[in-house]
C-alpha cells in the first residue's frame, strides 16, 4: 500500500524544476498535491485556504524567507507537519528552523528515499 494514502501536500519552491520533482515524488507514494507555491507570501495563502497534512518548504524565495513562513505557520498551527527543503545544509539554519517548529529538513537535490523517511518520521509513521 502506498505510504501516503490521499494525504495532502503543499509544495513551495521557487524553482518549478523542484516543485515537479517534489511533485512526483509524493504522487508516486499515494499522496495528494492540492497545492504549489513559487514564494512565501503565495505559501502563507495557500497554507491557510488548504491546511494541507504535510507542507514542504523552501528556505530561499522570494518575498518572504521560508524560515519566516515557518514562523508564522507555527504561531498559528503548532501542529503543522512541515518539511524544510534547501540545496543548504547550514547547521545553523537547520537547528532553527527545528528550534521553530519544522518536523525534518531533506536537502536538494531530491532522492525519493530520503524525502519519504523524512515524511515518515514527520508523520510519526
Amino acid at each position: 500500500m502506498p505510504l501516503g494514502t490521499g494525504q495532502t501536500v503543499l509544495i513551495v519552491d521557487d524553482s518549478p524544476v523542484m516543485r515537479q520533482m517534489l511533485v512526483k515524488i509524493f504522487e508516486n507514494e499515494g499522496f495528494k498535491v492540492v497545492g504549489q507555491a513559487a514564494d512565501g507570501e503565495e505559501a502563507l495563502t495557500l497554507f491557510e485556504e488548504l491546511r494541507p497534512e504535510i507542507t514542504t518548504l523552501d528556505i530561499v524565495m522570494p518575498k518572504i524567507r521560508g524560515t519566516e513562513v515557518l514562523e508564522t505557520i507555527m504561531s498559528k498551527h503548532p501542529k503543522s507537519n512541515i518539511i524544510m527543503a534547501s540545496s543548504v545544509s547550514d547547521a545553523r539554519t537547520v537547528m532553527h528552523c527545528l528550534k521553530i517548529g519544522a518536523k525534518q529538513y531533506i536537502i536538494k537535490p531530491y532522492d525519493e528515499d530520503k524525502v519519504m523517511t523524512a515524511v515518515k518520521k514527520a508523520l510519526d509513521l
